[in-house]
């Protein structure tokens, strides 16, 4: 009744639904509770939570279906670590209930949260590491995923954003490296593109308040009262240069530690330079028709602060070529 309810509201407005929220936690996919323990630890599944959620799945994507026929449901609803506790599967152990269960037959696509303190933008970051742990017995059975993958929920920025630009109308306001945040954006959303996941949905803000000198736990893109944070300008500018594009394929320099991802589109490509740890300052190569941007837009001569992501665009039928051979002339 809740679905079909929901599709009727919104055919022809929303056609892509994401069945659940967290169900690899016990408090998010209990049956009852246990007052004597309390806390989380009191949440009590069902025998077989995993198999349980595979019909509800399965009764989700049915009935939406039913009013919007090309609707896409996408399910698991999985993580990418942790371990499996009193309080909560983990999300490999997630996955490989769901998929024992045959919770591939009934979702059009994969969805999982990815939220990360740890390194990004590079081969075996965070990223990388937390895809395959949350899509793990998929890949060990099958080889591959088969269907799309979509972070429903996410964000690289997790404790560390401040208040953007503010600095003398706040008082006591944190001081932050904006830089670094919206690097952070950038290369995240890099790594999520160059690892196959084809839709992302960062979880920008939660429970704001007051502008607090400690760093803001879930905000992305915003200040506390709303406005516009410089990461939001960040992911503006990677989403005007890569979106409708497909990722063609890494190539490191410099040791392995300058990582540069190429992404084609009609008529033009772009390549994102990712300094990975331990990089030193690189000089940015040039060609006549090729243009160098910082994670903000802003035009390039010479290589941005040292560690930032930047971008080099080119356009024309031989566009991924030419920047190809730019970085790695023979």
């Amino acid at each position: 009744t809740y679905v079909r309810t929901v599709c009727e509201r919104y055919r022809g407005v929303i056609d892509a639904f994401d069945v659940w929220n967290e169900p690899w936690i016990h408090a998010w996919w209990g049956v009852g509770y246990d007052h004597d323990k309390g806390g989380r630890a009191g949440y009590i599944t069902s025998e077989e939570p995993q198999k349980d959620f595979v019909r509800l799945m399965q009764v989700a994507r049915d009935t939406a279906r039913s009013v919007i026929p090309d609707a896409s449901v996408f399910g698991f609803n999985t993580t990418t670590g942790g371990t499996t506790s009193e309080t909560n599967f983990s999300g490999y152990d997630w996955t490989k209930g769901v998929l024992e269960a045959g919770g591939m037959a009934h979702c059009d696509g994969i969805a999982y949260h990815a939220y990360t303190g740890g390194g990004v933008g590079y081969p075996g970051d965070t990223v990388e590491k937390g895809l395959a742990t949350a899509v793990g017995p998929i890949l060990e059975r099958h080889g591959s995923v088969g269907k799309p993958i979509w972070m429903t929920e996410g964000s690289p920025l997790i404790h560390r954003m401040g208040n953007g630009l503010y600095r003398h109308t706040v008082p006591e306001s944190r001081v932050e490296d904006v830089w670094d945040d919206a690097d952070r954006i950038a290369r995240y959303l890099v790594s999520m593109l160059a690892n196959g996941v084809s839709r992302i949905f960062l979880y920008s803000m939660h429970a704001q308040g007051d502008f607090c000198t400690a760093p803001k736990q879930w905000n992305v893109f915003t200040t506390d009262e709303g406005y516009l944070h410089p990461s939001g300008v960040a992911h503006a500018h990677c989403a005007w240069l890569l979106e409708d594009t497909r990722f063609v394929e890494r190539f490191d320099l410099h040791g392995k530690a300058l990582h540069l991802y190429l992404f084609e589109g009609d008529g033009r490509a772009v390549v994102a330079v990712s300094p990975g740890p331990g990089a030193v300052p690189h000089v940015l190569p040039s060609a006549p028709g090729v243009a160098f941007t910082d994670v903000f837009g802003n035009e390039l001569d010479e290589v941005p602060k040292a560690g930032m992501l930047c971008y080099a665009m080119a356009h024309g039928p031989d566009a991924a070529s030419r920047l190809k051979s730019m970085f790695m002339p023979r």
